[in-house]
């Protein structure tokens, strides 16, 4: 893929050595096409807040972050822990390296299916013999519920199944990154794999987790939910990579509070996790990729014995 336009780069005035939060936040709005003031300032407050929570300091141009790579890099492990809501910490783990001249974000989760005999789904998958397949598919819900109750998707819990349903999140969730990295013309492809854990592994492990066969909302580093959407699995797999949830902390929980994202991140794949349309923003494409050119933090991380060596 090509790099950004240079009349872009004119536009970005980068240069190697960065600059201010104000310059970076007026970047990636050129990138993003925001016009707005008022998505403006969402868009850099919500920089402001990553950057200050954030182990990994430092504030490279925004050229350099989403332009082409300068050429054959090393890759890199990027791992940490990241202050949600202010209250609790949860962890950072994936790799960045290049790839046929392209950045390439990889994260590999292996995951270790509870004793369930059935597996719940979010809708009639494909390739999986169903127990129960009825109702509107979880993510075509017109509300906000991550596990809405539009209909129910059954399946046995068989290997096979396990083993698709797994295929499935690999592609269709690193899809809705690379459809966004695309949207916004940036050189950055991501690659994730989520296998069985005593399963022969492709590709290195970066983090190992529970796999609940059910749905329903859980932090992301207790387990992942077979129920779950392919936009909320997108969602979810954010977190990993560093970033920050969108939406009002409670909200979500109790019928009577549903989920509300931040006024401005609407239309934010952290922001309304469940549906199709929301979108991996240039910010969050930026704030992945950034660590790469930040020194290693020298904070302690809490969750360090979740990663694999």
């Amino acid at each position: 893929m090509r790099s950004l336009p240079s009349a872009l780069l004119l536009l970005l005035g980068c240069g190697p050595a960065g600059g201010s939060v104000a310059q970076v936040a007026s970047d990636l709005d050129a990138v993003g096409r925001i016009a707005s003031p008022r998505q403006a300032s969402h868009w850099r407050a919500l920089l402001e807040d990553n950057l200050r929570k954030d182990s990994y300091q430092c504030l490279p141009p925004v050229a350099q972050v989403l332009g082409e790579p300068s050429g054959p890099l090393l890759e890199r492990r990027i791992h940490g822990s990241v202050p949600h809501y202010g209250w609790f910490y949860g962890p950072m783990v994936y790799r960045v390296g290049v790839v046929d001249g392209m950045w390439r974000v990889s994260l590999h989760v292996a995951l270790t299916p509870s004793g369930a005999d059935v597996i719940e789904l979010p809708d009639c998958q494909t390739d999986v013999r169903h127990v129960v397949c009825e109702g509107t598919a979880y993510q075509d819900d017109p509300g906000v519920d991550a596990c809405p109750e539009s209909g129910r998707f059954q399946a046995p819990a068989s290997r096979a199944h396990l083993r698709a349903l797994l295929t499935r999140w690999s592609t269709e969730a690193e899809g809705y990154y690379n459809r966004d990295a695309r949207h916004f013309g940036l050189p950055v492809r991501y690659d994730f794999e989520l296998s069985l854990a005593d399963e022969p592994a492709n590709a290195p492990i970066d983090v190992r987790m529970p796999l609940w066969l059910s749905c329903g909302r859980t932090p992301y580093f207790s387990a992942f939910r077979s129920g779950w959407s392919i936009p909320v699995v997108a969602h979810e797999l954010g977190h990993f990579l560093g970033l920050l949830d969108e939406y009002e902390a409670l909200s979500g929980i109790f019928p009577f509070y549903p989920k509300t994202p931040f006024e401005g991140s609407e239309g934010s794949r952290m922001g309304l996790s469940m549906k199709s349309h929301t979108r991996v923003m240039p910010m969050h494409h930026y704030l992945v990729l950034r660590r790469f050119h930040c020194d290693e933090p020298s904070s302690r991380d809490p969750y360090r014995d979740m990663f694999a060596p």
